[in-house]
């Protein structure tokens, strides 16, 4: 007996994929554009937001660790666009160990027209990729869902009730 839920629960832990989990989020989901600052270059850059009139979002970040977590979450939302100002360090690494992401997370020093040349850059690609998809795409495929699941269902019901 004991040998048997011995070999039953290491099968089930064996079944148990890995579990990743990390630190609270930082900035919202919804917020696809966002710059990371710190105390001094944070309120620059969101003086220079304000201005230009752009939806973006300024953070101020406390430590390299979560400027990290920020990054990673970049990596599986394609949505995401980043203007570091501050952690360009921390950032630059983040880039070099993953170069797919360069195109939507850009490193700008504190100085007040390379942020703003980073906020038109960053809006610039925020405005190319807003396209992409859009409501077709999703509504397409719940159609063809649809569609599937409903034939598959006629044919059960109809073939119930002929029989």
């Amino acid at each position: 007996m004991k040998i048997e839920v011995i070999c039953l629960l290491l099968i089930l832990f064996g079944m148990m994929g890995p579990i990743s989990a990390h630190g609270i989020h930082t900035t919202p989901e919804s917020a696809t554009m966002i710059v990371i600052g710190d105390n001094s270059s944070g309120i620059m850059a969101k003086k220079l937001v304000d201005e230009l009139g752009l939806n973006i979002t300024v953070y101020n970040f406390k430590s390299d660790d979560d400027v990290s977590h920020e990054l990673e979450h970049a990596l599986n939302n394609s949505n995401k666009r980043i203007l570091a100002v501050a952690y360009q360090d921390t950032v630059n690494n983040f880039l070099t160990k993953n170069p797919s992401v360069s195109n939507r997370v850009f490193v700008s020093s504190s100085d007040e027209n390379d942020i703003k040349n980073g906020l038109m850059l960053l809006n610039a690609t925020n405005s190319q990729n807003n396209n992409y998809g859009g409501f077709l795409t999703p509504f397409i495929a719940g159609l063809m869902v649809g569609a599937i699941i409903g034939i598959s269902a006629g044919a059960l019901w109809m073939k119930k009730k002929i029989s």
